[in-house]
């Protein structure tokens, strides 16, 4: 564990609480910008999914990649050296609230399935509308085959799809169980599946008690391992197991003297 001399605690909260102002700053901007010439692009979807597509991805890629870290929120240690150039199906473990803008400012034409009762805040739910976010509620048989037909799209369409499989943010070290939406969508249309491992030294936004002011110097990783290719004979089952234990012997590796070792 390190025992590096840490900040004074109340500049790191100053800090924290101008990167959650930035974020929350950028929304309102984007819902009172964005919404209006939203419905100005109606009658060209192509040219509002295009746009969408850009906007999104840029304004995550410059606010956790560019703006967080010049704040000192974290540090970023390790980025893919390489994108797939096709369509995948990526698959991430799933820790803290930063992980999808993270990850969606890393992946272009990429979409990404969240639940249902996040859709119901107002910049989700106008990206649910406008952007590739499909919103899916594990309980409901039609809402998961809505999401299902939907994803199907996004893929047929040549992007990409993000799911987080576990389904919702870990509260300790351990890899949660995961769920066979993401798996089965591979199979049903053989989309290779890219299993990402997002790690923090830190729990960051997590249900875990003080991390959103984390008192230590956070350290993100994201390592994106090799593709897993469906094979003739795969189950969305068996591709799951497959792809588990490759995530969770890497964050096992990479957990080794931070704190996830011990929670």
């Amino acid at each position: 564990m390190t025992t590096e001399r840490q900040p004074f605690f109340p500049f790191t909260v100053l800090r924290f609480l101008i990167g959650y102002a930035t974020y929350y700053g950028a929304n309102f901007v984007f819902i009172t910008v964005g919404g209006p010439l939203l419905l100005l692009l109606t009658f060209v979807p192509r040219a509002k999914a295009w746009i969408m597509q850009v906007v999104v991805h840029h304004y995550l890629a410059f606010l956790s990649r560019r703006w967080l870290p010049v704040l000192g929120i974290y540090q970023i240690a390790e980025l893919p050296a390489a994108i797939p150039p096709q369509p995948v199906v990526y698959v991430a473990n799933h820790r803290g609230f930063m992980d999808a803008p993270l990850l969606l400012g890393l992946l272009p034409r990429t979409g990404v399935l969240v639940k249902t009762h996040y859709t119901r805040w107002m910049l989700p739910g106008i990206l649910a509308r406008h952007f590739d976010l499909v919103a899916i509620d594990p309980n409901s048989r039609a809402s998961v085959q809505a999401a299902l037909e939907r994803c199907r799209a996004i893929t047929a369409a040549g992007r990409s799809l993000l799911v987080f499989p576990e389904g919702t943010r870990a509260r300790t070290g351990r890899l949660g169980r995961f769920k066979e939406v993401a798996f089965r969508l591979a199979v049903e249309t053989c989309t290779p599946v890219a299993p990402v491992v997002i790690h923090s030294t830190q729990p960051f936004m997590a249900k875990v008690p003080g991390s959103v002011f984390p008192r230590r110097r956070n350290v993100y990783r994201i390592r994106l391992l090799d593709l897993d290719a469906v094979l003739p004979d795969d189950s969305s089952d068996a591709l799951a197991d497959r792809v588990y234990q490759r995530m969770a012997r890497e964050l096992k590796e990479l957990d080794r003297g931070t704190v996830w070792e011990t929670l």
